[in-house]
C-alpha cells in the first residue's frame, strides 16, 4: 500500500487498518428520541453526524478522546468507547436543539442531547466507572 494513505499515523499499519471496523448499533436516547418523532427531518441531520463519525470528524471532543477514538478503530478494530460531538447545520435545528453526541459504550451506540442525563446509561453499560472527558448539564430533569 502506499504510505502516502497512512500520513505519518503509524498506528494505522500496524493495527487491524480497519478491516474488520463496522459501527455498532446506534439507539436513539432521551429527549433526542422524542425530537425526533416529533420533527422526522432531523433524521437526515443524525445520519449525517454518523457518516462524519465514519470519516474521523468527531466534531468537538478533547485530544485525549480523539486520540481514544483514532486508536480503537486503528489498533482494536471497534468504536466502543468512542464519542463524537456535533451542532446541527440546519439553523433550524441548531437554535431548537443544540449539540447532539453520539456515543459508544462497549456493545453499543447512543444518539443524545448534550444535555442529556447519561448516568443511568453509564452506570448499566459501563460498570468500570467509564466517563465523558466533557460533561454538560448532567443534572437537568
Amino acid at each position: 500500500m502506499p504510505t502516502d494513505l497512512w500520513n505519518g499515523h503509524p498506528e494505522r499499519i500496524s493495527g487491524f487498518n480497519v478491516f474488520s471496523y463496522k459501527l455498532l448499533d446506534i439507539y436513539l436516547y432521551g429527549r433526542l428520541e422524542k425530537w425526533t418523532e416529533h420533527n422526522p427531518d432531523l433524521e437526515e441531520e443524525l445520519n449525517g453526524f454518523i457518516k462524519r463519525f465514519m470519516r474521523e470528524d468527531y466534531g468537538f471532543v478533547t485530544r485525549d478522546e480523539a486520540y481514544n477514538n483514532t486508536e480503537m478503530k486503528w489498533l482494536c478494530g471497534t468504536c466502543s468507547w468512542s464519542v463524537g460531538r456535533y451542532y446541527c447545520e440546519n439553523n433550524d435545528f441548531s437554535s431548537c436543539y443544540g449539540g447532539i453526541v453520539l456515543e459508544f459504550l462497549r456493545d453499543r451506540g447512543f444518539l443524545y442531547s448534550i444535555e442529556e442525563n447519561m448516568s443511568n446509561i453509564y452506570e448499566e453499560y459501563a460498570q468500570n466507572g467509564y466517563k465523558n472527558d466533557i460533561v454538560f448539564n448532567r443534572n437537568i430533569d
